[in-house]
């Protein structure tokens, strides 16, 4: 089963139902936002658009922070996450995702670590949490392309 999902980026696109994602919490400054699609941004791109499904000019960038930070440690007690998820997930399967913002003028790529996304592949429900990281964001020089 599809969802039809209305963008500003992609305009009117069919989504699996398996790629929709339920933050019960919303995301800090869009609580109001609980339903997203997780989008590829190109075949075997790193890159992730999570696109709200209830405000078509609503997507962030995200990626796995390992990608570009390869010693990124997610410290959050389990209490947390099960509580904000409404059940206990296995730890071991929570995906862990990081916003992330390109700033083409300096040629860097910010990864914000201070607020990962955590997504539970099996309920498909995420939490974003503040985490204790000295650094809210870290920039990483872009690649040429």
């Amino acid at each position: 089963m599809t969802v039809e999902v209305l963008t500003s980026r992609f305009g009117r696109i069919e989504v699996p139902e398996e790629r929709i994602l339920f933050f019960p919490r919303g995301l800090i400054g869009f609580e109001h936002l609980k339903r997203y699609a997780r989008l590829d941004s190109a075949k075997g791109s790193v890159v992730q658009w999570l696109q709200a499904l209830d405000d078509p000019d609503t997507a962030f960038l995200v990626s796995d922070p390992s990608t570009y930070l390869p010693s990124f440690e997610l410290r959050i007690p389990e209490s947390d996450v099960s509580r904000s998820l409404n059940h206990a997930p296995d730890p071991k399967r929570l995906e862990t995702l990081t916003i992330l913002h390109v700033d083409r003028e300096k040629g860097t790529l910010h990864v914000h670590v201070q607020a990962p996304l955590l997504i539970d592949p099996s309920s498909r429900k995420g939490v974003q949490v503040v985490t204790d990281a000295e650094q809210a964001t870290i920039a990483v020089p872009l690649k040429a392309s």
